[in-house]
């Protein structure tokens, strides 16, 4: 990400509007964020051609049963921190490099094929690294609620149905991969397919939620100052109302059933520390079930949705 580029109100107002549709059209991002379609579209050419956002493709792991997601938590020698950050945030299956307080000094998220991956991982990967001292590994059971949709509230559905995916269906989800906002023409073209079908092969896979087709982006970059992963400990008889409460939150990245001590890994974007302070205290009090929650703040981000982040020696693709 370019460090030096400076993003004001109009910027802002192109990420919102992308953020809700990121497969707008320029008329239908205008109508959304009141800029002339003009300006709208050079400036969202800039942003993403200075790195600043960029479409990311999320599979959905309920559905298409493919892939095993891990939370990993590394507590790390001192001096050693950005070393073992540059190291896994290198790793082609490490999605997310955070550095946090609280538990551990680094947060990893990993994708794996299959959990009989994650012990050969561990011991060829990590127990072999100088550096670091403990590890916790927490397994990612059900995804409530995903960054895909950051402002928008939202009531995850209980009921998902499995899709074997066709290599048709992953032709289409690599190319977008490349780039979410392709045309349809030009994606009909890379996958040698009609417009009408790929369009509708597109939209239905959308609407199962298959995958999903998100904005990636600097948190910071709209106000959000503060980030933090919450792990909460709630009765399993509350659980369905607590899923339900936070997902509707606008400060909810992402919500995840997970296992271990915890039963919930919430991510948060807020305002500032005492915006966080209230979400994790009023908010959570209001909230039958909740037991306890342990809050770790995010200070630096190494790697996100499988990109490198600024101060890496890798560049953004």
């Amino acid at each position: 990400m370019n460090e030096h580029f400076k993003i004001d109100d109009i910027d802002k107002a192109c990420i919102n509007a992308l953020l809700e549709n990121p497969r707008g059209s320029w008329r239908e991002l205008s109508l959304a964020s009141d800029i002339p379609e003009k300006k709208l579209s050079r400036r969202i050419s800039k942003l993403f051609d200075e790195h600043i956002i960029r479409t990311v493709i999320e599979l959905n792991p309920l559905v298409v049963n493919n892939g095993f997601t891990v939370h990993v938590w590394l507590s790390i020698k001192l001096g050693k921190v950005k070393e073992v950050a540059q190291f896994f945030s290198e790793r082609p299956e490490v999605r997310v490099v955070f550095l946090t307080t609280g538990i551990a000094e680094i947060f990893l998220e990993i994708g794996l094929e299959k959990p009989a991956d994650l012990h050969p991982w561990m011991h060829n990967i990590v127990t072999q690294l100088p550096g670091i001292k403990t590890v916790e590994t927490q397994v990612v059971l059900k995804p409530f609620s995903w960054a895909s949709k950051l402002k928008k509230t939202s009531v995850p559905s209980s009921i998902v149905a499995e899709h074997l995916l066709s290599p048709d269906e992953l032709k289409l989800i690599y190319v977008l991969s490349q780039d979410g906002r392709i045309s349809i023409k030009s994606l009909s073209e890379a996958i040698q397919m009609s417009e009408h079908r790929t369009l509708k092969m597109m939209n239905d896979l959308l609407a199962e939620e298959v995958f999903s087709i998100r904005l990636d982006f600097e948190p910071n970059l709209i106000g959000y100052d503060t980030e933090a992963i919450v792990l909460i400990k709630a009765r399993p008889e509350s659980i369905n109302e607590i899923v339900r409460a936070l997902s509707e939150l606008k400060n909810t990245r992402c919500l995840f059933g997970i296992s271990g001590e915890s039963q919930f890994f919430w991510h948060v974007l807020c305002d500032d520390l005492a915006d966080l302070w209230y979400l994790t205290t009023e908010k959570l009090s209001q909230l039958d079930g909740i037991q306890s929650c342990n809050t770790n703040m995010i200070t630096n981000a190494y790697k996100r949705a499988g990109y490198m982040r600024e101060g890496t020696k890798t560049q953004l693709l």
